[in-house]
């Protein structure tokens, strides 16, 4: 058994160990690149507050992957290839976000940025009096 006055997160038991870094370095990369391809190929239509989604989904790959970091080096291991590239793919979508963000927002002040047209609410037919009632 482990000595109960320290974490258990700490412990000999492979659940601080490195078998726990690359799971949260893996875990970090499969989230960073899920994150990615959400944040560019998500219909938005014109709703900001799903970018702040695909930006917490982003910081959680960086921060699941930076659990990771403490862990190899308790293990004298150098830090997994997978660490890295999940930092720039989490990077990434969260600057894919912000964009997204600012390009819905400027939208609804009339100036266009160029951006996937599923990032901008679905054209609608304007309400109230149409052409034909009003020649009538």
């Amino acid at each position: 058994m482990s000595d109960p006055t320290r974490p258990w997160w700490t412990g000999e038991d492979d659940i601080g160990g490195l078998g726990f870094a690359r799971f949260f370095a893996w875990t970090g990369l499969v989230l960073g690149a899920g994150a990615l391809v959400i944040a560019l190929f998500a219909p938005l239509e014109g709703q900001a507050l799903r970018t702040v989604w695909i930006a917490g989904f982003g910081c959680a790959a960086i921060w699941v992957a930076a659990m990771a970091i403490p862990r190899y080096r308790r293990s004298g291991v150098r830090s997994s290839w997978a660490v890295r590239i999940a930092f720039v793919l989490g990077g990434l979508a969260v600057l894919v976000a912000a964009y997204a963000f600012l390009v819905i927002w400027l939208a609804s002040a009339g100036v266009e940025l160029p951006a996937p047209s599923y990032w901008l609410p679905p054209e609608q037919a304007p309400i109230g009096v149409t052409a034909l009632a009003a020649a009538g």
